[in-house]
């Protein structure tokens, strides 16, 4: 078993979060899927002691609870060399005034982070246990796991080589949600290793037409 310090060097994840993750019993994912509503986050019952990580755009902050601690994911986008919803904008910035704390986490890309508390870069490693099959040379320029994805295999990564013990509950990661209006990554593959994990899964699917 790796000791805290040496794991964060070879993955690039700031020692805080290792630490945050020792504490918790639940980490909570939401998907950057348009169908989730209120309650899909009230089924998932975040508590105070719960993560919970949005991705990019971050565009569920305001259905999400105050009282517990988030992570904001940004990937960085090769093809417009940004990183997907950072800086961010007002409404992001009106959660992090009112949440308990936030974290910015900065994926891939060799732009450097722009200063700031609690912001951190984090490199997108393939030597990930749930990458090691991940289909790179059948998908796009630009493809590779996608944002969500590589959050699950990195903290499947630490809670296995720490023996962490916390549960991780998925919030609207479903086949016909979001992700299918984005190329380049390899949708059924990522949902098959997931389902390896055994998550709490909350299934979120698209609203009926009339």
């Amino acid at each position: 078993m790796k000791t805290t310090d040496a794991l964060a060097e070879s993955l690039g994840v700031p020692e805080s979060l290792i630490a945050r993750l020792k504490a918790t019993d639940r980490v909570v994912l939401v998907a950057s899927n348009p169908n989730i509503t209120r309650r899909h986050i009230r089924q998932a019952q975040i508590t105070p002691r719960s993560l919970v990580f949005s991705f990019n755009k971050c565009r569920q902050l305001h259905k999400l609870p105050f009282d517990t601690s988030h992570y904001l994911v940004h990937r960085y986008g090769v093809r417009d060399k940004h990183y997907f919803g950072y800086p961010h904008k007002l409404r992001v910035r009106l959660f992090e005034r009112f949440a308990r704390d936030t974290t910015t986490l900065l994926l891939d890309g060799q732009a450097e982070p722009a200063d700031g508390k609690h912001v951190y870069g984090i490199p997108m490693l393939g030597k990930l246990s749930l990458l090691e099959n991940y289909p790179f040379d059948t998908l796009p320029e630009r493809g590779g796991a996608s944002t969500g994805f590589y959050m699950i295999a990195l903290l499947a990564e630490l809670k296995t080589a720490l023996g962490l013990d916390f549960s991780m509950t998925l919030i609207g990661f479903t086949d016909g949600g979001g992700g299918r209006q984005w190329y380049g990554h390899a949708w059924a593959f990522e949902r098959q290793m997931t389902a390896r994990l055994n998550p709490e899964m909350i299934e979120v699917f698209p609203k009926k037409q009339t």
